[in-house]
């Protein structure tokens, strides 16, 4: 056979066979999810970093009030840090109050290899009883065991008001680093050996650091994004028009394929994945906060 025949072979083949539509993907329906924990705060409240391991997941803030059934025990002072560890289903396992009688801050905090907890913040110094303390004026590390054990207490006095907003372990030692009302110098940065050892504050410009508008997580299967839309989202039907909605989307990691989308309550604040408890989402609004748990391989 020639190659003219073969190729109008080829052709009538091409023509006779059959025309396979493109593989349409069907709508996803955006489904509600309702909190697994709420918070109940109220006034000044706040819950200021989430920590997550495979022992539990920790919230660390401020309180002022006593009605929430996260923070039950006595107050301590005008304000307390607190922190209070949840396990995988949300369920409180237990709570800690930190500071004193004065006002007290906690306001970052991280988790060490072996477990232990430790909280930054700030507190107040009154020079006696009945003289209100001007400031949070005193450096406050809490370190807390992974039972919700207060081990130490850790202070340096400041001549400024330093508000601690991450603490991290870099090499043998944790580097806190935080804003400041120092004129001209709005950040500050300190050392603080694992015997509690807390170095010289260094002072210095600081950008201001803005809560990123998309958070993204990746599990084991699946890629996780959440945000604010505006707006309608292709393939995704139930997203309420002209509504800002808070929405958590499920998508394999290969493909980048949508597998599912939910919406949540709240604006955005933090989004973890953590083996043996799920996706984790921390979110704020109506004056309190909500934690979300998704359990996912």
């Amino acid at each position: 056979m020639n190659r003219a025949l073969l190729l109008g072979t080829a052709l009538a083949l091409a023509i006779a066979a059959p025309v396979q539509a493109a593989t349409k993907v069907p709508p996803i329906a955006l489904t509600p999810l309702a909190p697994t924990v709420t918070t109940n705060f109220s006034g000044g409240d706040e819950v200021h970093k989430l920590i997550s391991s495979p022992s539990g997941i920790f919230l660390i803030g401020t309180i002022e009030s006593t009605t929430s059934p996260l923070v039950t025990s006595p107050a301590l002072g005008g304000s307390d840090g607190f922190i209070t560890a949840l396990n995988s289903q949300g369920a409180k396992l237990w709570e800690l109050r930190l500071g004193t009688p004065g006002d007290d801050v906690a306001t970052a905090g991280c988790m060490d290899a072996s477990g232990t907890i430790w909280v930054a913040g700030s507190s107040a110094i009154a020079a006696n009883s009945s003289t209100p303390a001007p400031g949070l004026n005193r450096l406050t590390i809490w370190e807390i065991s992974a039972s919700g054990l207060l081990e130490n207490t850790f202070t340096k006095d400041v001549g400024d008001i330093d508000i601690p907003t991450a603490i991290a372990l870099k090499g043998v030692n944790f580097i806190i680093q935080g804003v400041s009302n120092k004129s001209g110098l709005p950040g500050f940065a300190v050392s603080l050996t694992p015997l509690g050892k807390i170095g010289t504050i260094k002072n210095g410009a600081t950008s201001v650091v803005t809560s990123p508008q998309i958070l993204n997580a990746a599990s084991a299967a699946y890629s996780w994004q959440s945000y604010v839309a505006a707006k309608s989202i292709t393939g995704v039907t139930g997203l309420p028009v002209s509504q800002k909605t808070l929405v958590l989307i499920k998508s394999t990691l290969k493909t980048k394929l949508m597998k599912a989308i939910y919406s949540i309550t709240g604006r955005p604040i933090s989004l973890q994945y953590q083996s043996g408890v799920g996706v984790i989402e921390l979110s704020q609004g109506s004056g309190t906060y909500f934690v979300t748990i998704i359990h996912t391989k």
